[in-house]
């Protein structure tokens, strides 16, 4: 199977915990809406926020492929390295912390990804 290709054209990016009463101001890159809490992704920091991240990204994917992530994260794992991961339609997110980028791009060439721009 060729490997997937994968960028990184993002600014770093920061994951907030909302519980329902919050609210949260700022650019968006992605919500989860959990019912009893949301998960925010943005570039904006904040006093709670996680992160910097890096933000790899991988696809366009047909939803049917298989195993995709499974490999991208487990050679995340074999580097050590801890992934947030988003899925999307068609592309998927892998933050990474912001110092281990470069790490993570290691990794996933090693394991046969293809680096875009």
């Amino acid at each position: 199977m060729r490997m997937a290709t994968f960028w990184l054209d993002r600014p770093p990016l920061y994951v907030h915990r909302l519980r329902c009463a919050d609210e949260f101001k700022g650019e968006r890159f992605a919500t989860v809406d959990e019912g009893d809490e949301s998960t925010v992704i943005s570039p904006e920091s904040g006093p709670k926020a996680n992160g910097p991240y890096a933000c790899i990204t991988m696809g366009p994917f047909d939803l049917s492929l298989v195993g995709i992530m499974a490999r991208a994260s487990a050679a995340m794992a074999s580097a050590g390295i801890p992934v947030f991961l988003i899925s999307s339609y068609r592309h998927d997110h892998v933050l990474v912390p912001l110092d281990r980028r470069d790490d993570a791009v290691r990794a996933l060439m090693k394991e046969g990804f293809e680096r875009k721009g």
